[in-house]
């Protein structure tokens, strides 16, 4: 008997039906995928602030905040905290998924500052780079930890209590999704706005709940971002 060549292949409707099972599961995981992505740098960002707030509460033990709080923008601020070595690492400040980052064609700066035969001068790489944090010069020295705000991701409307879209020289880090807001006491959560009574910030002087980062600070505190003074509180 003669037997017919066996073909070991897959006919041309098993191959589309892989094909299709392929591109369905794609469809399903991809997103979550780069939900996973995102979370993961969100919680990167949380950790960076978290060490920019205990590096300033170690400053403020040794009481120079005179120099500190006489900084015009974030840069300076970021380098005074170099010049007594307690924070140098530039990533602190710079995040990889700032569409300012991303947009920007220098290498970004590995330190804050540079220490060179026993002198200090801040980094001119680190000085002239977008910055994607926002400090908050001027804390008082008994300013209530768990309330009061030392830092946050650049974007938010101090008069709305809003982020702004992902554009310009200040906007939102996550674009109008929100943004993270670290407090003196180290801890640090992600608020898609301020305006929920949820989300509230804490009023520095009456206690009650306010969507502007500006009242959860006492009078002469001020907001510094890479480009210059945020906004700033008058003196009570």
């Amino acid at each position: 008997m003669r037997w017919g060549k066996r073909n070991n292949g897959f006919s041309l409707i098993e191959l589309l039906t892989v094909i299709s099972v392929i591109v369905i599961l794609a469809a399903i995981l991809m997103p979550l995928i780069g939900n996973a992505i995102n979370d993961a740098k969100k919680i990167k960002a949380l950790k960076n602030l978290q060490q920019l707030a205990t590096a300033y509460v170690s400053f403020s033990l040794k009481d120079r905040f005179r120099e500190l709080n006489n900084c015009k923008n974030a840069a300076e601020w970021a380098g005074v905290l170099s010049k007594y070595e307690e924070l140098n690492v530039a990533s602190i400040f710079i995040f990889d998924d700032d569409y300012l980052v991303e947009s920007n064609h220098r290498t970004i700066p590995k330190t804050i500052g540079i220490r060179k035969n026993g002198q200090w001068s801040i980094n001119p790489d680190f000085e002239n780079f977008p910055l994607s944090v926002v400090v908050i010069s001027g804390i008082a020295s008994r300013a209530p930890p768990a309330t009061t705000p030392i830092a946050y991701t650049r974007g938010l409307d101090h008069k709305n209590g809003k982020w702004r879209p992902a554009s310009g020289n200040n906007g939102g880090i996550y674009g109008e999704n929100g943004g993270i807001i670290v407090f003196l006491d180290g801890h640090a959560e992600f608020y898609p706005n301020l305006t929920d009574e949820a989300n509230m910030l804490v009023n520095y002087y009456t206690g009650e709940k306010t969507s502007k980062i500006s009242k959860a600070v006492n009078g002469g505190a001020r907001a510094l971002s890479w480009t210059g003074i945020e906004w700033e509180v008058k003196q009570k």
